[in-house]
């Protein structure tokens, strides 16, 4: 036998194998986009506290047929209809996706997933329209488990609209899509299946995988690795660059949240939510920089605050004011900056704050004018506290003092926004959930006042995903009349001013130079929803020098230490600008930015704007109280009765459209799958008696 044939034979075999995989690799893609449709999505995910588990949850991937739902009738329509026979993702408006429509769905073991279709604010800025009675997700009183009244016997409801759909476990995913672009194919496909009667086959299905690793709860995820604690930074920033726990000077406290919630983190701009009330205490920071009298040397400190984390239980400023009301104890400092590594803190100069010196609290809450249904003009409210009304009489009376035409000059501020105590009514429901609340809950004597646009209720867009765009006429016109009675409070509050009429005449004319920018609150308003690569933030990140410039970008807080901060860097340089100190015996020194390798800021300076400045603005930690790191940079539960919330890791997100045939079909086509695999079997024993054969191997 000669020799060379098993070799000859092997060389011929792993050749054809070869090229079979070649052919097999290079037609693979081809394949799969003959089949397949990649389609993009929104998806909710899970999360955790110390007592379980939100949000949705997919263990295996699976299929569901594309099915319609225009109205409530059509949900009502699927849930009775004996006659479906396969598993069905539903399509279907973000206004049906209440509760009781999920658990209709639910109910049927028919649901595999849910489609909500956002026909929201479009890249041309054109808002949507929208049912008149849509209700917000959250529940009826958002944050005040951890709130000022958490203990009271019965809490007054600010969001009576709250569905509390944001606080469900659902174990199959729901996604979000935007009806624009390529998504629209999807709705084209199961508007197809709709005219088929989801009876005529083929259909078109959707294939999913949403496997959250997170599980139990907080404790057990985090002791797992399987989540991270939702929160970020805040920003604290003041003009007095040489504020000292030990100075006695009082501290007005000047306040705002940074992030929302919706169901769908990716989507989350809150408008009404925090947005507005973000730009307006930007606003003031910017018509307060412009005080003929210099404000670090006012006989009393103005501190910028804005909080991140509030929308997961207030978190930011919890933990803001327990810091700074406790002593550092740093066991391990940090040998590169003045920050700790345990207990971490990337800086210590919150020290420099004394709680006991904060003498007043002004607060801007939601400011937009956004109200369902919507009003003619807006009005802004003063909420006090009705525990102790009468420590923040005073303070509310120089609230309402300053909604007038008080150092207005003629053309600086639309006065048709009136300002209103909100217990002008005789009713007293203390505060609104607000950031203000951890100030109190340490020392309840602080005067303070909460400013929003609703005397009674939230807006119904509350933590809503449709929560995106604002009334070109009444939103602004809103944020200016609040920009202007904050900025002039608090400038009365650091003049130690407690009655406008008691001004000096010195006094009058200088609060005449503090007037609110109209155009920055427009600019900061399309910056922070529509576009964050606008020339305002470029100006200050240079953010259009990146290969993908960002656009709109959500507001959800994310998770600590996460790299998408993207708002609290605008924030902290936008601040920093403002409040900055710039040394007036020489020449700026700019270009840190534009040329860092031959401009170098000094130690003491930041650069901002591509210039080198002083200036105490800063960061802070923001995430649940109840949560605590420990040396090694874990997370552990530390106190399960404060905000404990975590977001759960995840595998990759993948959805593909395609075919379905019907089930017959699939059981013909599983049948003739097991018929070609045994011939084939078949084949190959009997090519391989040949070749041996033939070949003479043994």
């Amino acid at each position: 036998m000669d020799a060379t044939r098993p070799r000859t034979s092997r060389i011929l075999s792993r050749l054809a194998i070869g090229l079979t995989a070649i052919c097999a690799l290079a037609n693979a893609q081809d394949v799969y986009d003959t089949i397949y449709t990649d389609v993009q999505s929104f998806p909710c995910v899970r999360l955790l506290n110390a007592t379980g588990v939100i949000g949705c949850q997919s263990v295996n991937a699976a299929s569901g047929v594309l099915y319609r739902t225009d109205t409530q009738s059509d949900i009502q329509l699927f849930a009775s209809n004996q006659g479906l026979k396969d598993k069905y993702t539903v399509v279907m408006p973000y206004w049906l996706l209440t509760s009781s429509n999920v658990d209709a769905l639910r109910s049927t073991k028919k649901l595999t997933s849910i489609i909500a279709v956002l026909n929201g604010t479009d890249a041309a800025y054109v808002p949507a329209a929208r049912p008149a009675n849509i209700g917000s997700p959250d529940s009826t009183c958002p944050n005040c488990e951890f709130g000022l009244y958490a203990n009271a016997s019965s809490q007054y409801q600010w969001n009576p609209t709250g569905t509390g759909l944001l606080y469900q476990q659902f174990d199959f995913p729901i996604y979000a899509w935007n009806a624009l672009g390529e998504n629209s194919a999807v709705i084209q496909a199961a508007t197809m299946n709709q005219l088929k009667n989801y009876t005529n086959y083929p259909l078109k299905a959707l294939q999913f995988h949403s496997l959250m690793w997170g599980a139990q709860d907080t404790a057990t995820c985090l002791r797992k690795g399987w989540c991270t604690p939702v929160g970020g930074a805040s920003v604290w920033s003041t003009p007095s660059v040489n504020i000292s726990s030990t100075d006695g000077k009082p501290i007005v406290v000047v306040s705002a949240a940074m992030d929302s919630r919706s169901l769908f983190h990716d989507l989350t701009l809150g408008v009404e939510s925090s947005v507005t009330g973000m730009v307006t205490l930007l606003a003031v920071a910017e018509a307060l920089s412009r005080s003929s009298i210099s404000l670090d040397s006012m006989p009393k400190h103005i501190l910028y605050t804005l909080f991140t984390a509030e929308a997961w239980g207030l978190s930011g400023s919890q933990r803001f004011v327990q810091d700074i009301s406790n002593p550092v104890n740093c066991i391990k400092p940090s040998t590169t900056g003045s920050g700790c590594l345990f207990p971490f803190f990337s800086d210590l100069d919150f020290q420099r704050i004394n709680p006991a010196n904060i003498d007043s609290i002004l607060e801007v809450g939601q400011v937009g004018g956004i109200t369902s249904p919507a009003v003619a003009t807006p009005t802004l409210y003063g909420h006090i506290d009705s525990l102790q009304p009468t420590v923040s009489a005073a303070l509310l009376k120089l609230v309402v003092q300053a909604g007038g035409t008080l150092g207005n000059s003629t053309t600086a501020i639309n006065s048709t926004v009136p300002v209103q105590a909100a217990n002008a009514d005789g009713t007293q429901r203390g505060l609104p959930p607000s950031s203000a609340m951890a100030f109190l809950k340490s020392r309840g004597s602080i005067p303070t006042v909460v400013l929003t646009d609703y005397q009674k209720q939230m807006s119904s867009f509350t933590s809503q995903d449709l929560d995106d765009s604002w009334d070109p006429v009444n939103t602004i016109n809103a944020i200016q009349q609040a920009a202007s009675v904050i900025s002039k409070t608090a400038w009365l509050q650091a003049q130690g001013v407690s009655d406008a009429t008691l001004m000096t005449q010195a006094q009058q004319q200088a609060i005449g130079s503090i007037q609110v920018n109209s155009q920055l609150i427009q600019d900061l308003l399309l910056c922070m929803t529509l576009n964050y690569s606008c020339p305002l933030v470029d100006n200050y990140l240079n953010v259009t020098a990146s290969p993908y410039p960002p656009t709109r970008l959500p507001h959800y807080a994310g998770t600590i230490y996460s790299q998408s901060q993207p708002f609290p860097i605008f924030a902290w340089s936008f601040l920093a600008n403002i409040t900055s100190v710039r040394n007036a015996t020489s020449s700026p020194v700019t270009g840190c930015s534009s040329r860092p390798g031959q401009v170098q800021c000094s130690a003491s300076e930041f650069c901002v704007g591509d210039q080198c400045v002083t200036s105490l603005t800063r960061y802070h930690d923001a995430f649940g109280l109840g949560i605590a790191m420990a040396e090694d940079n874990s997370f552990y539960i530390k106190d399960a009765s404060k905000p404990t919330w975590t977001e759960s890791t995840w595998d990759p997100i993948g959805l593909r459209l395609y075919n379905v045939t019907s089930p017959a079909s699939q059981g013909g086509e599983l049948a003739t799958g097991v018929v070609l695999t045994l011939v084939s079997i078949g084949l190959v024993m009997y090519a391989r008696r040949f070749l041996k054969k033939t070949l003479k191997v043994d």
